[in-house]
């Protein structure tokens, strides 16, 4: 009897070992990373750019779901979406904080990795932000129109912010450090145009040729201006009047006029670190290894001094 047993116990295991030599090695499941940026805009194209650099880098599948339209549902039917589809990871620059935290808490719920970027959702389940320190970054704009209204030799009057959304998390941030540093007595009026380059341009027109005591514009959201100056007739006017203007990220036309105009600055994000930085730190937090929960970049004063030196590099 206890022979039959050991006989039977035998054959059981060289029966395994011959199954298990039968079966194929386990397929490893690819990696892919969704990103999100607010709206399909060409300022996030070096983001795009630098994340699918690293995507080959790290053997890896990043997608791009840019929104038609700065509408938040837009951006919460992406992330059901790519719920369904069972993603490993999402990185989201968020138009609508609050609105937002929902979707992205559950991303989270279903197992899905979610990080933003350019701007947070703080209060959400998200595991990291990475991008501008806009509070920061608003301080050193209300700096250097400061520096440039001293510079000029003139006094601030009343200044008009031109922001982008009125939920996005990077707009607030940028204004809390503008007025920080500025006196909220010279704040004549904050604009927001919603992420809309056309009514952006509308509203700063506006207000400029109805209000002659302005003589400061401060875009914390740059991208109305980033077909030039000159594409504003009614802010070009301005400025050839002596106005001061500091603006937000950077284009050729912008560079091209900063560098023949001592009366006016940008700043310049780091985009190309966010895309690259972000999908890395993702990357890591889907396959467990170590991940920051913060990243953050200083933005780069660009004046008539290194205009053109900034022009050559794009």
């Amino acid at each position: 009897m206890k022979k039959n047993w050991l006989l039977l116990t035998v054959f059981c295991l060289l029966t395994g070992v011959f199954y298990s030599c039968k079966q194929k090695e386990p397929v490893k499941k690819e990696v892919v990373i969704a990103i999100i940026p607010k709206v399909d805009n060409f300022i996030f194209d070096q983001v795009k750019q630098s994340a699918m650099e690293t995507a080959k880098e790290l053997g890896i599948v990043v997608t791009w779901e840019a929104p038609t339209s700065v509408d938040t549902k837009k951006q919460k039917e992406l992330i059901e979406n790519l719920i369904h589809y069972k993603v490993d990871g999402i990185l989201i620059s968020c138009n609508d904080a609050m609105a937002l935290k929902e979707s992205i808490n559950e991303a989270m719920r279903a197992g899905i990795k979610v990080g933003t970027f350019d701007s947070d959702s703080p209060t959400s389940d998200r595991i990291f932000y990475i991008g501008t320190d806009n509070k920061k970054a608003g301080k050193i704009c209300a700096e250097t129109m400061l520096g440039l209204f001293e510079k000029a030799q003139k006094k601030p009057d009343q200044i008009i912010i031109l922001s982008g959304g009125v939920s996005a998390q990077n707009m607030t941030e940028r204004i809390s450090g503008f007025r920080s540093a500025f006196n909220n007595g010279k704040i004549a009026q904050i604009l927001y145009s919603f992420e809309m380059p056309d009514y952006g341009t509308e509203l700063v027109t506006d207000n400029l040729n109805r209000n002659k005591k302005i003589n400061g514009v401060q875009m914390i959201w740059g991208v109305p201006v980033l077909n030039g100056v000159d594409s504003i007739p009614a802010l070009s006017k301005f400025m050839n009047r002596g106005g001061i203007s500091v603006f937000f990220d950077v284009s050729r036309p912008l560079l091209k006029y900063i560098s023949k105009h001592p009366n006016c600055a940008t700043m310049k994000q780091d985009f190309h670190s966010m895309g690259h930085d972000g999908v890395k730190n993702l990357y890591n937090a889907i396959v467990g290894k170590p991940y920051e929960i913060e990243i953050l970049y200083d933005v780069k004063v660009i004046d008539q001094n290194n205009a053109e030196k900034e022009l050559n590099k794009l």
